[in-house]
């Protein structure tokens, strides 16, 4: 009998059995309980978007899902790969039906499961048309058939609930049919090698001039839930921009949040580290900021980005979350260049963004870092770092593709991103990874 050399599977076999493993042991040493997904209704602590989750924690499962995702890539058939996406579009439709029919609040009060039945009476849907919808969420991971046309929910469709970050992002309304419209974007006379916000996938889905936010302020209803969105996918990375920037490295300076949002970090930030803000978002501030803090902690200021910034001087720290994303590279360096002008020599410039590629470690590694890990890292992988980047960042590739289809905003690789500050006048003088998909760019004034 041939031996045959299974290397590819071998090494993903290897890789998945690591990582589970230093996850065992990182999730012992932390005291956290263990993961259930379809028997476990309530929140794991790592569900939740207040704290980080510990680095070895953190580490091991980013490798083990990367490795799944290639177990699937190496296993499925390809004609499966092709009807999966053939159909995806029903992933999300089945979720909307989900959330908006009021099915999964309907669910949480029956723990043990609920009849499609009982949802027909309650709720006036079709039972044979919900069987198949609730089948598909089945397969999808989000609830369980615990018996024929009974279903209850696991611990993933609790992020759905009315009041959970899930929720704001799968209510924003308009989504399929702006990605339906990027096959026709992309052979667009006009549009396919344009770089303005007003020749995008938007515009031909809703059939308008405008520019998506000059669009949205007229709906306000759907700028409502836009916003709801934006702010959920900032508070998910908010913990790891808290925990891994030493912000006692700003301890004698104001930091003025240069966003366009409600203040969401800032406000995390004063809560956290009592410190004093500058920021746009009066009624967030209001409505958030602990009771117990300084008044005056956050400072709430409307300014334009691309006019002369009014606060100088190295008592200042500028930082800018999302923000720059937005932009084509000529108004993301104007952005810098007014930050710039009015930074002091000791001034530093926060630029906290997606960074698409590859990049080392140039200043800080998590694992190193006492106040953030415990004594367990996660084993060394077989399969490349490059890998393990691509197949376990699906959520920000996705979101960095529909920024692209709603804004013509592009991903920016570290090269790219250190031309755009250096043209501005800046270095980069700190890169932070963090455990979130943004990193932390730390930049000053380059002075001659």
């Amino acid at each position: 009998m041939t031996t045959m050399s299974h290397r590819e599977l071998d090494n993903l076999q290897t890789s998945l059995n690591n990582a589970l493993n230093s996850l065992r042991v990182a999730m012992d040493e932390s005291m956290l309980s263990p993961l259930s997904s379809q028997y476990g209704i309530d929140m794991h602590p790592l569900d939740g978007l207040d704290q980080p989750t510990p680095v070895g924690v953190y580490k091991a499962r980013q490798a083990a899902l990367a490795c799944v995702a290639e177990l699937k890539n190496l296993l499925q058939h390809p004609f499966e790969k092709a009807a999966e996406s053939t159909f995806a579009m029903y992933d999300f439709a089945t979720v909307q039906v989900f959330v908006e029919h009021g099915i999964v609040d309907r669910m949480a009060k029956e723990p043990s499961g609920i009849s499609v039945k009982t949802l027909q009476s309650e709720l006036d849907l079709d039972a044979h048309k919900l069987t198949t919808v609730l089948r598909h969420l089945s397969a999808c991971g989000w609830i369980r058939e615990t018996q024929d046309g009974i279903f209850a929910m696991n611990r993933s469709s609790r992020i759905l609930l009315q009041g959970q970050r899930g929720r704001a992002l799968i209510s924003v309304p308009g989504n399929m049919k702006i990605a339906e419209a990027l096959p026709r974007w992309l052979t667009h006379p006009e549009f396919r090698f344009s770089e303005s916000p007003e020749h995008t996938a938007f515009q031909l889905a809703n059939d308008t001039t405008k520019p998506f936010f000059e669009w949205a302020k007229d709906d306000r209803n759907y700028l409502g839930r836009f916003a709801a969105c934006v702010e959920a996918i900032g508070e998910y990375v908010t913990p790891g921009i808290l925990s891994d920037y030493p912000w006692q490295t700003c301890l004698k300076s104001t930091i003025v949040d240069c966003g366009g949002g409600k203040g969401s970090l800032a406000i995390a930030l004063a809560n956290k580290r009592g410190r004093r803000w500058s920021r746009l978002a009066e009624a967030n501030i209001k409505a958030h900021l602990d009771p117990n803090s300084v008044p005056g902690t956050v400072v709430a200021e409307a300014r334009d980005l691309f006019s002369a910034q009014p606060r100088t001087g190295d008592n200042y720290t500028f930082m800018l979350r999302h923000v720059l994303h937005n932009w084509p590279d000529a108004q993301a360096v104007s952005v810098l260049e007014k930050l710039a002008a009015a930074a002091g020599p000791e001034s530093k410039i926060l630029i906290i963004e997606r960074i698409s590629g590859h990049y080392p470690d140039t200043h800080v590694q998590l694992e190193h870092d006492p106040t953030n890990t415990t004594d367990i890292t996660t084993s060394a992988s077989l399969i490349t770092e490059q890998t393990l980047l691509n197949s376990s960042s699906r959520m920000p590739h996705a979101l960095a593709l529909h920024l692209l289809c709603i804004l013509n905003c592009h991903e920016r690789t570290l090269d790219q991103w250190r031309t755009i500050i250096s043209r501005a006048g800046l270095v980069v003088t700190g890169l932070y990874k963090l455990r979130a998909y943004v990193s932390v760019m730390e930049c000053r004034v380059i002075h001659t």
